[in-house]
C-alpha cells in the first residue's frame, strides 16, 4: 500500500537458504573464552619464532635496523588490527578471516581466504614445533628432539580435543611465565648493550628494512587467532578488541626491547647467523644460566604458540565445512566437549607434515599469505560499510575510516611485492588452488548473498538486482546471539506488525486514515471507528513527543487485544502547527485489560528511540525489513 510510499507485512524470520550457516544439528561451540584467555591466545601466538628465531634472519636483511623493522611491522599492522576488531565484533564467528571475506566478497574469495588462512596459521604453528626441536637440540644434545617434538604435537592435539577452556587456561599459564622472563631479559640486557653495534644502522637501506619487515610480518599473525576463536568468546563485543589491542601493544614493546638487546650485545656476523638470538644475547651478560633460562623461555613460547595455533587454525576448516565449501565431515563437533574434533586432527596432521620442509621458505610463504589476508581485511571493512547492510552492527568501529583502510591495503600490497618471488608464487598457488576447488566442488553447493552484491546493487540499482537477503538475515542471527537477545512479547508484536514506509509528506488526518485502514482488520474493528479514536487522541493529547518522533497510543473496546505498528514518513507528517514534521511513528492500540503491558511497550519504545544514532539509522534503512530489524536488534531491557 503506497500513496506515495510503500508498506509491508513481511515476516522478519524467513526460511533458510540452501546454504544456511546453521550447523545442521551439530552441537554448538562452548562460549568459554574471556579476556585473559583471548589475550593469552593472541600474545602466545606472536611471541614465539617471531621473537626467538626470526631476529637473526631480519638482521641478515636489515642489519641493526632489524629493530626498526619490528616496530614498523607493529605500526603497519594497525589498520588491519582495527579492521579485524570491527569485523570480529560485528561477526563473532568461527573462522575469522574466512568468515569475513566470504560474507563480504563472496564464496570464491571466501574459499581462497579460508585455505590461505588455514595454511598460513598452520605453518606458523609448525614454526613453533620447529623452534621446540631447535632449542631441544641445544639444551639436550644428542637427544631425540624430533620424537619429543612430535609427542608435544600429540599432547596439544589432545588438549584441544578436551575443549577451548582447557586450552585457554594452559595458555594463560604459559604466557604469564613467558612475559615475566622477557621483561627481566629486556631490563637486564639493555644495561649491557653497546651503541657501537648499531652503526651502520641500515646497511641495506630502506629496501633492506622493508624486506625484513615483510619477512617478519608472520610474527604478528597471532592477532588473527583471537579473531578466529571469537565464536567461543563469552563477551566478544568487549574482549576481542581489548585483547587484540593490548596484545599488540605488549608484544611490539617486547619485540623492540628484546631485539635491541640482541643487536646491542651480539657481533653482527653472529647475530645474522643465529637461530637462537635471544639465548645467545643472554649468554653474553648472564653466562650459561642466562642462555638456559632464555632457551627454556623459548620452549615456553613455542609451546604456547603450538597450543594457540592448533586451537585457532582448526576453526577455519570448521567454518568452511559449515558453509559446504568443503565436505561436512570436516566440521563435526563432539557432543560431549563441544570441540571440532575432525578439524583439529586434520590440522595437526598438516602441521606434522610441515615439520620436514625448509624453514626459511615456509616463513616467507606464511608471511605472504598473512599479508594478503591483512590486505583483504581492510578491503572487507570498506565493502561492509558501503553496502549499508542494516544488520552489520560492529560494537567497535575502526577510526579514520576509510583512509585507515585505504592506506592499510596499499601498504600490505607494497609489502607483498617486497616479500620475494618464491613466496609470491606459493601464495599464487594457494589462490589458484582455492579457485579450482571452488569451481569444481563448492560452487554448486552454495547459494548465498554477499555484501559485495549489496554494494553493486547500490551502484547499479537498475542493472543489478540482489538475489536474496540471506546475508542480512544471517547477520541478524549473529547479532542476536552476540547480544544474547531473547524475544519477549514486544519483539513478537514487532515481528507481526504492519510497517508503512511513506515517501511523500502527509497531513495528520491523512496519515491516521491510512494507518487505520491498514491495522483495523488485525484488531477486528471498523477502520472509521479506529480513525476516530486516533484522531480524538491527537486532538485531546498530542503524541508528538520530541522532534521527529510520535507515538499515537489508544485504548480500544474489547478484551485481550494489543498491537504495535510502525511507520516511516520520509517527507514528514505535521502532527501540529508548533512541532517539527514527524518521521518516526510507533502506533499502539490495546484494550483496557492490557494497560500494564501498554506502559511496558511505551517504556521499550522510549529506550529504543533514545539510543544514540537511532534517528539516523531509521532514516538510512533501505527496506521495510530494515526498519523492523532496527527495532528488534536495539539494546533494551527485555522481559524474561
Amino acid at each position: 500500500m503506497r500513496p506515495g510510499g510503500s508498506g509491508s507485512n513481511e515476516k522478519a524470520t524467513l526460511p533458510e537458504t540452501k546454504c544456511s550457516p546453521a550447523q545442521h544439528g551439530q552441537p554448538a561451540l562452548h562460549k568459554a573464552l574471556r579476556f585473559p584467555d583471548l589475550f593469552a591466545i593472541a600474545t602466545g601466538a606472536m611471541v614465539s619464532s617471531g621473537l626467538f628465531v626470526l631476529p637473526g634472519l631480519a638482521y641478515y636483511y636489515a642489519g641493526p635496523a632489524a629493530i626498526a623493522a619490528y616496530v614498523l611491522a607493529g605500526i603497519l599492522i594497525l589498520p588491519a588490527l582495527f579492521s579485524k576488531a570491527e569485523l570480529t565484533t560485528a561477526m563473532p564467528k568461527a573462522g575469522g578471516d574466512y568468515y569475513f571475506i566470504d560474507r563480504s566478497l563472496g564464496h570464491m574469495a571466501g574459499t581462497i581466504a579460508g585455505i590461505a588462512a588455514w595454511v598460513s596459521l598452520s605453518i606458523k604453528t609448525a614454526f613453533a614445533f620447529v623452534g621446540i626441536r631447535v632449542f631441544l637440540e641445544v639444551l639436550v644434545p644428542g637427544g631425540n628432539s624430533l620424537g619429543i617434538t612430535l609427542a608435544a604435537l600429540v599432547f596439544f592435539t589432545f588438549l584441544n580435543l578436551r575443549g577451548a577452556a582447557h586450552a585457554g587456561k594452559a595458555q594463560i599459564f604459559m604466557v604469564a611465565g613467558l612475559l615475566l622472563i622477557l621483561l627481566v631479559f629486556s631490563v637486564l640486557g639493555n644495561l649491557h648493550t653497546s651503541a657501537a653495534r648499531l652503526v651502520p644502522f641500515a646497511p641495506g637501506g630502506i629496501k633492506g628494512v622493508l624486506e625484513a619487515t615483510a619477512l617478519i610480518f608472520i610474527a604478528f599473525g597471532g592477532l588473527t587467532k583471537a579473531a578466529s576463536v571469537a565464536e567461543e568468546a563469552a563477551n566478544p563485543k568487549r574482549d576481542i578488541p581489548l585483547s587484540m589491542l593490548t596484545s599488540l601493544a605488549v608484544v611490539t614493546f617486547l619485540y623492540f626491547t628484546s631485539v635491541m638487546v640482541c643487536v646491542g650485545t651480539l657481533d653482527g656476523n653472529v647475530m645474522a647467523a643465529s637461530m637462537t638470538p635471544l639465548s645467545d644475547a643472554a649468554k653474553t651478560f648472564a653466562g650459561n644460566p642466562g642462555f638456559i633460562v632464555l632457551a627454556l623461555a623459548a620452549v615456553f613460547a613455542f609451546l604456547s604458540t603450538a597450543n594457540a595455533g592448533i586451537l585457532a587454525s582448526a576453526r577455519f576448516p570448521l567454518a568452511m565445512s559449515r558453509d559446504r565449501l568443503i565436505p561436512s565431515v570436516v566440521g563435526r563437533i563432539g557432543s560431549k566437549r563441544g570441540t571440532p574434533w575432525f578439524s583439529i586432527v586434520l590440522t595437526s596432521v598438516f602441521i606434522a607434515a610441515m615439520l620436514f620442509l625448509d624453514f626459511v621458505r615456509l616463513v616467507k610463504m606464511a608471511s605472504a599469505m598473512q599479508i594478503f589476508l591483512f590486505m583483504l581485511s581492510n578491503i572487507v571493512v570498506i565493502v561492509m560499510r558501503e553496502s549499508r547492510i542494516h544488520t552489520y552492527k560492529p560494537s567497535f568501529k575502526s577510526p579514520l575510516y576509510p583512509w585507515m583502510q585505504i592506506v592499510g591495503a596499499a601498504t600490505m600490497f607494497m609489502l607483498l611485492v617486497m616479500i620475494g618471488m618464491e613466496a609470491l608464487i606459493a601464495c599464487s598457488a594457494v589462490v589458484l588452488g582455492g579457485s579450482v576447488w571452488y569451481f569444481l566442488y563448492s560452487r554448486k553447493r552454495v547459494e548465498r548473498d554477499s555484501a559485495l552484491l549489496h554494494l553493486a546493487a547500490r551502484i547499479f540499482p537498475k542493472e543489478l538486482r540482489r538475489r536474496n537477503e540471506s546475508i542480512t538475515r544471517e547477520l541478524k542471527k549473529v547479532l542476536m546471539e552476540r547480544d544474547v537477545i531473547t524475544e519477549d512479547r514486544f519483539d513478537k508484536l514487532v515481528l507481526a506488525s504492519d510497517i508503512a514506509d511513506i515517501e511523500e509528506p502527509l497531513e495528520l488526518e491523512e496519515f491516521l486514515k491510512l494507518v487505520a485502514g491498514r491495522i483495523a482488520p488485525s484488531l477486528e474493528m471498523e477502520a472509521d471507528e479506529l480513525f476516530r479514536l486516533l484522531l480524538e487522541r491527537e486532538r485531546t493529547s498530542p503524541t508528538a513527543l520530541r522532534p521527529g518522533l510520535a507515538i499515537p497510543h489508544i485504548i480500544i473496546p474489547g478484551t485481550g487485544k494489543f498491537t504495535v505498528n510502525l511507520a516511516r514518513c520520509k517527507g514528514g507528517i505535521n502532527f501540529s502547527d508548533d512541532t517539527e514534521p514527524v518521521h518516526i511513528i510507533f502506533i499502539l492500540a490495546g484494550t483496557m485489560d492490557e494497560r500494564n503491558f501498554h506502559l511496558k511497550a511505551l517504556m521499550a519504545i522510549a529506550e529504543i528511540t533514545t539510543a544514540s544514532g537511532f534517528d539516523d539509522s531509521w532514516r538510512k534503512c533501505l527496506t521495510v525489513q530494515g526498519l523492523r530489524d532496527l527495532v528488534l536488534l536495539s539494546k533494551r531491557r527485555r522481559e524474561v
